[in-house]
């Protein structure tokens, strides 16, 4: 069974912040890379998000590695939703992490 993604404005937000960063620091092929790879992952999170390390099981938050900079959280909702929360960057503080 397929699960539908919802993108979070935070996802979305975070998305476009790696986007513009890739843009200024590292060009177009880096950002076709990176688009690629995100497609992928969220191919996998779509059809078994399980098989990704729980970064809170009470919450149901669920943790992707993109790349060894990015890291995607999400969370299935139901058995049918998964929300995207935000993609990390791992430069930033975690304790600036809020889920």
């Amino acid at each position: 069974m397929k699960y539908h993604i919802r993108w979070t404005i935070e996802a979305e937000k975070t998305f476009s912040q790696n986007l513009d960063y890739l843009q200024q620091d590292w060009g177009n092929q880096t950002i076709k890379d990176f688009i690629l790879r995100v497609e992928d992952v969220l191919k996998i999170v779509e059809e078994r998000p399980q098989i990704y390390s729980l970064h809170n099981s009470v919450t149901r938050i669920y943790k992707c590695i993109v790349n060894k900079r990015i890291i995607l959280f999400f969370k299935i909702v139901d058995d049918q939703n998964i929300d995207l929360l935000t993609f990390w960057n791992t430069y930033q503080n975690p304790s600036n992490l809020k889920l």
